[in-house]
């Protein structure tokens, strides 16, 4: 996903909901930035309120659940790549 962002007045970028979706960042969720020249890095920290474990022959989360409709999820999921 792509979009074209402008800095307010006081030099601050907003994540519209769309971008903020697709990259699976949560209210509150801390994020990293880095710099290069021409470039900013955002990257999501990791969630300390759970973790992913195996039981049995499935791999499920064992903390708290994200405020992300279910269907949205479930696609996110299909689509997961390490």
């Amino acid at each position: 996903m792509f979009a074209t962002l402008r800095l307010d007045a006081s030099n601050r970028i907003v994540l519209p909901r769309d971008v903020r979706r697709a990259a699976g960042i949560a209210a509150g969720q801390k994020l990293t930035v880095s710099a290069a020249p021409g470039r900013i890095i955002l990257e999501t920290e990791a969630n300390p309120r759970g973790k992913i474990a195996k039981r049995g022959k499935l791999k499920v989360w064992t903390g708290t659940v994200p405020h992300t409709p279910i269907g949205e999820a479930v696609e996110h999921a299909r689509r997961y790549e390490r």
